[in-house]
Formats: structure tokens, C-alpha cells, sequence
């Protein structure tokens, strides 16, 4: 007779998936409240940091768009996180690159801070 072997938790075949599922519907009110909430002056400077480093070249210094083709994030609706993330990370082809595989969620969350409390 071959015996199964038992588990540590009856009832429950894969326990680090249900603590794993746990744990990120655990965290999810604090990236919401991190993407609603008013930026902090210094979330708001790091932001601007990263936005210099790689969107000011197209974007514009203080955001201001350098031209009618490019456009102007000081009109980006500040209510919108999920579109904004979309385009940051997947781009808007054929003119603006995707940045997923170079900046962190850190750093697009420093980006949304910039766009909605900068200049």
C-alpha cells in the first residue's frame, strides 16, 4: 500500500500560494492609497529626478511640452494612475517608448508623484 504523504495544513494542497495571494490583497489599499494620496515635497523632487533623467528630452523642462506634437503632462488627468502606468510602462507607439524595463514601480509611482504636484 502506498501511502500519500500528508500535509502540513489538511485540506490545503499548495499553502504558499494561499499565503502568497494573502499577503498581496493585503497590500493592495497601501499602493492605492500611495498612487491617490497627496505627494510629499520630497516624492514629488525624487520624481522630478527621474523624470529629468528620461522624459524631459521629449516632455520639456518643468513639463511644459516644446512643441504640438509631444504631450503636455500638466493636463494629464490626476485621477487616472492606471492610464498614466499603462503609458510609462508600454509606451504610446510610434513616438514614445515603453519604460518597463527600465524603471522600477518605485519610479513610476515617483513619476505620478511629479505629474500631479509638479510645476
Amino acid at each position: 500500500m502506498i501511502r500519500q504523504p500528508r500535509s502540513a495544513w489538511p485540506g490545503l494542497s499548495r499553502p504558499c500560494l494561499y499565503v502568497a495571494a494573502a499577503l498581496l490583497l493585503g497590500a493592495l489599499p497601501f499602493i492605492a492609497r500611495a498612487q491617490s494620496a497627496p505627494p510629499t515635497p520630497q516624492q514629488i523632487d525624487d520624481g522630478r529626478q527621474v523624470y529629468e533623467e528620461l522624459c524631459m528630452s521629449c516632455h520639456g523642462r518643468d513639463m511644459v511640452s516644446p512643441g504640438l506634437v509631444i504631450f503636455d503632462l500638466r493636463k494629464f488627468p490626476k485621477d487616472d494612475f492606471p492610464r498614466f502606468e499603462k503609458a510609462v510602462l508600454d509606451g504610446k507607439p510610434p513616438a514614445m517608448p515603453g519604460w518597463r524595463d527600465r524603471l522600477s514601480n518605485e519610479d513610476v509611482l515617483l513619476l505620478w508623484a511629479y505629474v500631479r504636484g509638479g510645476p
